[in-house]
């Protein structure tokens, strides 16, 4: 079967859950599935989906051979439709939302059938957008279902929130990740390497390992103790950060933030060179630094358009006097 169509190792659990409310007949008209990006909650709820479009559901989960599982493969069935940012954008707008009204009065394509959206990320609705779902979430049609999957929840509407079935899919066990990702990734070291760096993630160490992620924050953490040596100007190494991706600039930053607090609060966390000498630092001063870099991260990723080179000009002159002043 299609891997498409399966949900991840770690994720039974909140299959079984979800499955005994629709062996029950008490799936409600909206479920939102939150929690942090990596973990897999956008194949989950395609998973799902096919399960609960599929004709001949085998052992609880679609059987992948049906016309109905054909058509999820190729992203063609005529009762599912997933609403995301366009290609190019960042945000879900209206115009789409609009479209899914028409959407979920239709009559499914089989008889008795449900009608299914997928909305990722939920939270990539503009206001209006938002606004404008909530008017199918409070009249909801017949045999439609609602799949939200949100990676920051808390950026929905309360009132969105409010109307939905609410699952947090936590971060999966250390050891059922790795052995997941020891099929792709041999070397131990590395492995070890990226479950630091993505939080313990694995769909994040996965596409860090192959995006050659490990060496890029290498590479960063390099141009970062050059600049606190003296070795070179903060606005340089800024604007060598401008060349690259803001929001993969932006999660190392934020990671190496939390890291640093970690160490910092006398608890265990490995951290790299230039980090593991800035011993002295308040952690208390650094907090606020982290809900800057988080509130800008958030930012990019709802297509805010951000000037690359005077944000990270305005990060790092910062942490330079900073841990100047702390020396």
């Amino acid at each position: 079967m299609s891997e498409a169509l399966l949900a991840y190792p770690w994720q039974s659990d909140y299959w079984q859950t979800l499955n005994a409310l629709q062996d029950q007949d008490r799936l409600p008209h909206a479920i939102l599935l939150s929690g942090p990006e990596g973990i897999g909650k956008y194949r989950f709820a395609k998973a799902f989906a096919a399960y609960l479009l599929c004709e001949q559901p085998q052992a609880a989960m679609a059987c992948g051979k049906c016309q109905s599982c054909l058509w999820c493969k190729d992203r063609q069935h005529p009762d599912f439709k997933a609403l995301e940012p366009p290609e190019g954008k960042r945000q879900i707008a209206v115009d789409q939302v609009r479209e899914l009204q028409s959407f979920a009065v239709q009559r499914a394509h089989r008889e008795d059938g449900k009608k299914i959206v997928l909305i990722h990320p939920a939270e990539s609705m503009n206001t209006n957008a938002a606004n404008a779902l909530l008017k199918t979430l409070e009249e909801p049609a017949e045999q439609t279902l609602l799949l939200l999957v949100s990676h920051a929840s808390s950026r929905l509407l309360p009132t969105i929130r409010s109307r939905c079935l609410q699952y947090a899919m936590k971060v999966p066990d250390p050891a059922v990740s790795e052995a997941w990702l020891q099929k792709t990734i041999t070397d131990s070291a590395d492995l070890h390497r990226l479950m630091q760096e993505s939080s313990g993630r694995p769909l994040t160490a996965l596409a860090l390992f192959e995006s050659g992620g490990l060496e890029r924050f290498k590479e960063y953490d390099q141009a970062l103790a050059a600049m606190l040596t003296g070795k070179t100007h903060a606005v340089a190494v800024a604007e060598t950060f401008a060349e690259h991706e803001p929001t993969a600039v932006l999660s190392w930053w934020v990671r190496r933030l939390q890291l640093l607090i970690t160490r910092l609060v006398g608890a265990d966390a490995e951290i790299p060179v230039p980090w593991d000498r800035l011993k002295g630092l308040d952690p208390a001063a650094i907090f606020p630094r982290l809900d800057t870099a988080q509130q800008s991260l958030a930012q990019l990723q709802r297509g805010a358009a951000l000037n690359k080179r005077l944000l990270f000009e305005g990060i790092l002159l910062d942490w330079q006097q900073f841990c100047h002043n702390n020396a």
